[in-house]
């Protein structure tokens, strides 16, 4: 279990190259919530294995709040009205 979550933390900085390196703004958008779901998968393999529940909420609680700003950011950069 650890091995993979070595991988995925990996996986995560050859992603954070995409954040640093981007041509675009949606680009990096796109590493960042890629960066965000490999975090909560962690968190969510981590729970399983220490079988502490409390992380499993955790990354529950981040996904939500990374959809919702997800969501306001494109809707910002799409020059679309919030209502």
């Amino acid at each position: 279990m650890i091995i993979f979550i070595v991988f995925l933390i990996g996986v995560a900085f050859c992603s954070s190259y995409r954040l640093i390196v981007g041509p675009s703004i949606q680009d990096r958008l796109v590493a960042v919530n890629s960066i965000s779901i490999i975090f909560v998968i962690i968190l969510a393999l981590y729970s399983f294995d220490t079988g502490n529940m409390f992380f499993l909420d955790v990354a529950i609680s981040y996904l939500l709040l990374d959809f919702v700003g997800m969501i306001a950011f494109t809707k910002y950069l799409g020059g679309e009205e919030i209502r």
